[in-house]
């Protein structure tokens, strides 16, 4: 009987120790959005820059909660201290007032995607695209001249709220350009389109941003530029091991 009570004591105390850690585990909040396949609720570990996230701070045992909104939403709640950190965004000098700036997660340039069937075009600025119906999706950062020419009437923008939304106005000659990584362009197209419709869109190869990718921090919350060192800890220690090379591949799989 004694050795009864001892039994249901020992497993009473570990059960209070495993809901003492599981309280006080340290958790990261992060705003992020839908950008397959770098990020997407639907996608495996959500997507490859949020795996990196999570993977970059479990080397520091602290743990990720990704809250997925529409990009502008998340970048603006970020702003105000509603969460730790934004996944993921492209350079931009006015942000650095409210955010910190991890090191560089990744590089994609961003290129004009078009149909086959559009006529050649050469283009050195973006005012050289004035003539072009362009699309582009709400809350993405492509480069502040390209917005500041957009707000100025000096390019014909028209905004969707996805990409897939601006592929398929793509396809049906609604827009003539969509500016959009590379690398999620082969994806959508792949994944929602017929191989017959797959086949009219190319892209032109000049980039439209230098592609830098970074993980931005809220100094709204305290302490928080702690966890911009640590990030950076854990990225430096992937990049080291090769270990965002494994994730690339894992992505074509």
């Amino acid at each position: 009987m004694f050795s009864l009570q001892v039994y249901y004591r020992f497993w009473t105390v570990s059960f209070i120790l495993l809901l003492s850690i599981d309280v006080t585990a340290e958790t990261v909040q992060v705003a992020t959005g839908e950008f397959p396949p770098w990020t997407s609720e639907s996608l495996p570990h959500g997507g490859y820059i949020n795996r990196v996230v999570s993977s970059a701070f479990e080397l520091s045992g602290i743990e990720v909660k990704f809250h997925y909104l529409p990009w502008k939403r998340a970048l603006e709640a970020t702003k105000v201290g509603q969460f730790h950190a934004s996944s993921f965004w492209g350079p931009n000098k006015n942000r650095q007032r409210d955010l910190y700036h991890s090191d560089i997660i990744e590089t994609d340039s961003f290129v004009f995607f078009h149909k086959k069937s559009f006529p050649y075009f050469h283009w050195q600025r973006f005012t050289d695209l004035s003539i072009f119906r362009i699309g582009a999706t709400r809350g993405y950062t492509y480069s502040e001249e390209f917005w500041n020419l957009a707000d100025n009437d000096r390019l014909r923008v028209s905004v969707a709220n996805n990409d897939l939304i601006n592929l398929k106005r793509l396809i049906k000659d609604e827009i003539d350009l969509l500016p959009l990584s590379k690398l999620t362009g082969h994806y959508l197209l792949n994944k929602y389109f017929s191989k017959n419709e797959s086949a009219e869109i190319t892209f032109n190869k000049k980039a439209i941003n230098s592609g830098k990718d970074y993980i931005l921090f809220s100094r709204a919350v305290p302490g928080n530029d702690r966890y911009l060192v640590l990030f950076n800890k854990g990225l430096k220690q992937l990049k080291i091991n090769n270990t965002l090379q494994k994730f690339r591949r894992e992505l074509s799989q």
